[in-house]
């Protein structure tokens, strides 16, 4: 009997494909991430981020080839990788640095104790920003809010 990699969890993606490649064998692995993006500015690269619902299955990065190849992916590239998980309503943002280039961008959101680190969307964004280089602009910042308010007022009746 031959043994084939893990079977397609979802049915988001394209089953066909999927079983295929596993035809090809256990030693022919392959995993799609949930929702991997390349962050970049004017056509260059400057972040891996694997993005994970809150509901999505807990991950040991250590135990997890999928993020430990993107980590080597980023490393090889000399780009920051992160692991974010966000809320359905993106009122928090749980980033994980996996690699030494996202330790740098992260440290000034970061506790002497802290691996992981939670921060609101605001915040995030300003990460995403400082990842190019670049500041946030007010207009975004004023938009993110007013987003957040409106979000309250409707949950909050107000």
């Amino acid at each position: 009997m031959m043994l084939m990699s893990a079977n397609e969890r979802t049915g988001w993606r394209d089953e066909a494909l999927s079983l295929r490649h596993r035809e090809w064998g256990y030693d022919c692995p392959a995993v799609d991430l949930d929702f991997l993006l390349i962050e970049y500015d004017r056509a260059e690269p400057k972040a891996l981020v694997e993005y994970k619902n809150q509901h999505a299955q807990p991950i040991v990065v250590s135990k997890s080839p999928s993020i430990l190849a993107m980590a080597k992916l980023a490393n090889d590239a000399n780009l920051p990788a992160f692991l974010v998980r966000y809320a359905d309503d993106f009122t928090w943002w749980k980033v994980r640095p996996l690699n030494r280039q996202s330790l740098v961008y992260a440290m000034p959101y970061l506790s002497d104790q802290q691996y992981d680190f939670i921060v609101d969307e605001l915040e995030y964004v300003a990460l995403l920003y400082k990842l190019r280089g670049r500041q946030m602009p007010q207009s975004v910042a004023d938009h993110i809010s007013d987003m957040r308010a409106t979000q309250e007022a409707i949950v909050y009746g107000m």
